[in-house]
């Protein structure tokens, strides 16, 4: 019964974040209609929401590390670039950018799938560099080198470009519902359940008959997927990219949010992208004890956080649920028998 209700708790929560964050989005542009930079920050904080939502279905659910998102993030936002400037439409760009990462990501996984902890962050982070020098260093037509690529399309939505900010904003917002939709889809199917399996126990899940290899090549290949699709939502918000926007400092980052927000979490990469974003505005007064601070508070977090912000207030709540009193035993059989 505990578990019921614990269980039921936490879909009436997910549901109230999800509601709260549409809310908040939406009026915010109302509310203060002159805040463009406001309004731009708000809809990067969107987009790392997606790629750290998918990012969480890899490192949260099956348990494996990477340094290298940054390197499906530049895939998407470049392919989406030059796929746009060549005359496809941008939601089509957008797309087959997504599914070139995701497809990447696939092939990466083949190999990694045998590696483990720090030789799977050490392949990433290799992984992640090579993308940005293949974008420093590719064709000067395609990839724009150093000076990078600029003059990418705005998107084009039934006929309406999306050029203001507050515009674009309600676009990553529903972006951003859709990713949070299908990584609980995810992660309450049969294929979840085996990623979370694998995660806790990897020699027990191959015992049972899992294929641990089909499964982290999924996860990566989802991870991939949000990534890109992030990337090219990044691409056409600035509308300009170039190599030192993908560098493993971001990739950095992105690990650092889920870390703080919570892994395995519904709503640990919406509270890790929010805090770390505004930790970063709000520190750029510092200077040069930006980095101090900015470390200071991570240090700080994940020592009496190990689990996140979302996975410990979850474990406090979990908590007090399973202290309620539950029913008599002879109170619900006589309800079972009044609805037979």
């Amino acid at each position: 019964m505990n578990q019921i209700m614990t269980i039921a708790a936490n879909r009436r929560f997910q549901k109230i974040a999800a509601l709260a964050v549409v809310a908040c989005t939406l009026l915010y542009p109302v509310l203060f209609p002159d805040q463009t930079y406001m309004h731009l920050i708000i809809c990067t904080l969107g987009i790392y929401i997606i790629v750290n939502t998918g990012f969480d279905v890899l490192f949260g659910y099956s348990g494996q590390i990477s340094l290298g998102q940054a390197g499906f993030y530049a895939i998407g936002a470049y392919f989406s670039a030059i796929f746009s400037k060549t005359g496809i439409p941008v939601l089509l760009s957008m797309l087959l950018a997504a599914a070139i990462a995701a497809l990447v990501g696939f092939f990466l996984a083949i190999p990694c799938s045998k590696l483990v902890h720090h030789f799977l962050s050490i392949v990433t982070i290799g992984f992640g560099e090579i993308i940005r020098l293949l974008a420093l260093n590719g064709p000067v037509r395609l990839t724009g080198g150093a000076n990078g690529i600029g003059g990418i399309p705005a998107v084009n939505l039934f006929g309406f470009q999306l050029t203001s900010k507050a515009a674009y904003l309600y676009f990553v917002v529903a972006l951003v519902l859709l990713a949070l939709f299908v990584k609980q889809r995810i992660v309450d199917s049969r294929v979840g359940r085996a990623m979370i399996a694998i995660k806790c126990n990897p020699d027990a899940s191959e015992a049972f008959g899992m294929k641990l290899s089909k499964y982290k090549s999924m996860a990566f290949t989802t991870a991939a997927f949000y990534a890109g699709i992030g990337g090219a939502l990044y691409a056409h918000l600035v509308r300009f990219i170039s190599p030192e926007s993908f560098s493993a400092d971001q990739s950095s980052m992105f690990l650092v949010m889920i870390l703080v927000g919570g892994m395995g979490t519904f709503c640990g990469p919406i509270i890790g992208s929010v805090i770390i974003i505004f930790v970063t505005e709000v520190l750029q007064q510092f200077g040069q004890y930006q980095m101090l601070i900015y470390g200071a508070l991570i240090i700080f977090v994940l020592f009496f956080m190990p689990t996140g912000i979302a996975g410990t207030v979850r474990k406090r709540y979990y908590h007090l649920l399973n202290r309620l009193p539950a029913r008599p035993e002879a109170e619900r059989n006589g309800d079972a028998a009044q609805e037979g």
